[in-house]
């Protein structure tokens, strides 16, 4: 498995942890040349990232990436024709924008590849992107929503959650297709100090209390820890990490190297108030 870098960051406040603004363009260069002296070579955007996916080839600097993006979700209520043309016209902007870079094109919400447009919406992007050596596939929010898409077509490529929390990966596995993992640290949630992870998601608090414990039973760092138990699930291909400074991906390189794979199955959480961040707020 190897690291990916995730740009949500760099076009978003994002996170639970996050310092409540885009990163600024100065520590988005520095993050990047350390990432590809670190040996990261994937890059993680979508256009729904504010203006990151468009501004990226530029923050690279001539360093060579390659780079996974997004469709986004489609428009509600449109024919087949304009959800066709939409599909085009995404896959076409995002080549523009990023060039031979652009290595794949995940579809953002799993629900456009299960609906009645879904025909429609795979075929216009097989249309726009496989003529160009781009793969596609899709974001879902556990792996079973990848297996019923699996179903229905050919995907060559799945980003799902994976953490010392969220264990389903582990528990269902995937195969016939790159798997990209993301939510590694729980947008930060792992690493918060106990009081301010609890407050922000109350319905944590005994799974952060078992994880805290289990941590310090073994000596581990809980950096290292969530890095090892991610590199125990599976066949994954990438593991999607994304940081607010470049001393942070730093500080991740180094538990990355350090950390072997481990299992922990006795801290694997079922509870979506928990593992889901799009749950967090209702909460």
């Amino acid at each position: 498995m190897e690291l990916a870098l995730g740009t949500v960051q760099f076009g978003l406040p994002y996170g639970i942890a996050g310092r409540g603004e885009p990163v600024p363009a100065a520590e988005v260069r520095r993050i990047l040349q350390i990432a590809h002296a670190g040996g990261i070579r994937l890059l993680d955007t979508a256009a729904a990232y504010g203006t990151i996916e468009e501004r990226l080839p530029a923050l690279c600097g001539g360093l060579q990436f390659r780079v996974v993006s997004k469709i986004p979700a489609l428009p509600g209520g449109a024919d087949l024709a304009a959800v066709g043309q939409f599909v085009a016209d995404a896959v076409r902007s995002a080549r523009q924008r990023l060039g031979d870079s652009l290595s794949v094109m995940l579809f953002h919400r799993a629900d456009d590849l299960l609906g009645p447009a879904a025909d429609a919406a795979w075929g216009a992007a097989l249309d726009a992107a496989r003529p160009h050596g781009v793969q596609l596939g899709v974001s879902v929010y556990g792996p079973g929503e990848a297996r019923v898409v699996q179903q229905r077509f050919a995907i060559d490529a799945v980003q799902v959650p994976a953490n010392a929390f969220d264990q389903r990966l582990r528990e269902v596995g995937l195969s016939g297709m790159a798997t990209h993992v993301r939510s590694v640290l729980l947008q930060g949630l792992l690493l918060m100090p106990v009081a301010d992870a609890t407050a922000r998601v109350p319905a944590a608090a005994q799974p952060l209390a078992r994880w805290r414990r289990w941590c310090e039973e073994r000596g581990l760092g809980m950096l290292q820890a969530a890095l090892a138990i991610v590199k125990g699930m599976g066949t994954a291909s990438h593991a999607v990490i994304g940081v607010d400074s470049a001393a942070q991906l730093e500080t991740i390189l180094d538990a990355w190297q350090s950390s072997a794979p481990l299992t922990a199955p006795e801290l694997a959480c079922s509870n979506l108030d928990v593992i889901d961040p799009r749950r967090w707020n209702a909460v």
